[in-house]
């Protein structure tokens, strides 16, 4: 899998966790606009029909922002984009969503938790439970990598021994749901360095999701 197409990938996956963050926290509709054009950068990753259809509804779900069908918008644009993904990689390899899918999930938190510092009025809910399933997701993942349901087959990863590459894998995700899981934590302090706490933490855990399942998706 190439750069670009992880990151669509990725960016992709990132829709229902907009649309789950407007329902459940309410932000304004600057936080909207601003995850939107990040999630617009998949046109310039890979450009064809379905990209075009998807970055159509997009832009009709900000039209539409106050009326109550925008979230039609949104499921129209995500199923436009996942048709792109899945000619791309192929329904063979659909688990291999799973993974970057832990990456989408703690981006989507780490920016609701950056919003909350310029709107702090919003509901904390919705970062609590996406931190939540990034920590549930992370040892989900570190347990199938230990059960083999992912099995490294690239020769480059082979010089280095199947068997301390998914050590390292194992390890990394389960940092990773650790960090998700002090994010949640530090969510549930009513303060506001709470939330920034929190923030700090989605950052650690991105980085660390990004290097789990970075090397995840290239050993396979």
């Amino acid at each position: 899998m190439q750069l670009s197409e992880f990151t669509y990938i990725f960016l992709t996956l990132c829709i229902p966790f907009l649309i789950y963050i407007v329902r459940s926290t309410n932000p304004k509709k600057g936080f909207s606009i601003l995850f939107v054009a990040i999630i617009s950068a998949n046109i310039f990753l890979i450009y064809n029909n379905f990209s075009q259809i998807g970055l159509f509804f997009l832009a009709f779900y900000l039209i539409a922002y106050s009326r109550n069908e925008k979230f039609y918008y949104l499921v129209l644009a995500f199923v436009s984009f996942m048709v792109s993904s899945l000619n791309v990689i192929g329904f063979n390899n659909i688990k291999n969503l799973i993974p970057i899918l832990l990456i989408s999930a703690v981006f989507s938190s780490m920016m609701i938790g950056h919003w909350f510092l310029v709107d702090p009025t919003i509901n904390r809910d919705g970062m609590k439970n996406i931190a939540k399933f990034s920590m549930y997701l992370s040892f989900i993942l570190s347990l199938s990598v230990f059960a083999n349901v992912y099995v490294s087959s690239t020769v480059f990863f082979n010089i280095v021994g199947n068997e301390l590459l998914n050590n390292v894998i194992v390890f990394l995700f389960i940092s990773a749901g650790i960090l998700s899981y002090a994010s949640f934590k530090s969510l549930q302090e009513k303060s506001y360095t709470g939330v920034m706490a929190s923030t700090g933490l989605s950052y650690l855990s991105l980085i660390v999701s990004l290097g789990a399942s970075g090397t995840l998706i290239l050993s396979l």
